[in-house]
């Protein structure tokens, strides 16, 4: 169980963890569009209750949230607790990048939906995010604002990015790093 007070509310998570063998043979035949998931190897049920102040009331509101999850690892290599950890680092991660592309790049509002177009733009804008992360700026957006409002900036950061990926002699240091040996001494 994992339990947090943040940003005036308590939440508290509690993961379990079933290994039965007949279960994960069920679970791992059924898969999604006909495809089994054979190395099935754990069921799990995450309930997350949240106790927070109405902001309009006062009064103490209580919701729960009950998610479920399939993991590959063993009850023997992942235990509950480590299993729960794993749930929180990946929904930072998700949480995370989501809130980037739906806040900053409008995602949600996109009127991309034909063809390949939603997975080609999904792409790029991970590239953009991951490209943004680099820069010297407090987040994303302040960096894609500065980039928007100084054309030159735009030309500075791939020329920073292009020096970083690709270093002078391949990152190698160049001869004249080496001393030379004293004539006297060959």
């Amino acid at each position: 169980m994992a339990a947090k007070p943040s940003h005036g509310r308590y939440e508290a998570r509690t993961l379990w963890a079933i290994s039965s063998a007949d279960l994960n043979a069920y679970v791992g035949s059924s898969g999604t569009v006909g495809k089994p998931w054979p190395k099935a190897a754990q069921v799990c049920r995450i309930q997350g209750v949240v106790r927070e102040k109405d902001r309009k009331t006062g009064q103490l509101k209580t919701t729960t949230e009950v998610d479920y999850a399939i993991a590959s690892l063993s009850s023997g290599r992942a235990d509950a607790g480590a299993l729960m950890r794993r749930w929180r680092i990946h929904w930072h991660v998700e949480n995370g990048l989501h809130w980037v592309r739906d806040v900053t790049f409008g995602e949600d509002e996109s009127q991309i939906h034909k063809g390949q177009a939603p997975e080609v733009f999904t792409l790029l804008r991970n590239a953009a995010v991951s490209l943004l992360s680099t820069a010297r700026a407090p987040s994303i957006a302040a960096a894609i604002r500065d980039l928007g409002s100084r054309p030159p900036a735009v030309l500075q950061f791939f020329s920073s990015m292009a020096r970083t990926l690709n270093p002078p002699n391949g990152g190698k240091p160049s001869p004249t790093h080496y001393p030379r040996a004293p004539a006297n001494a060959r």
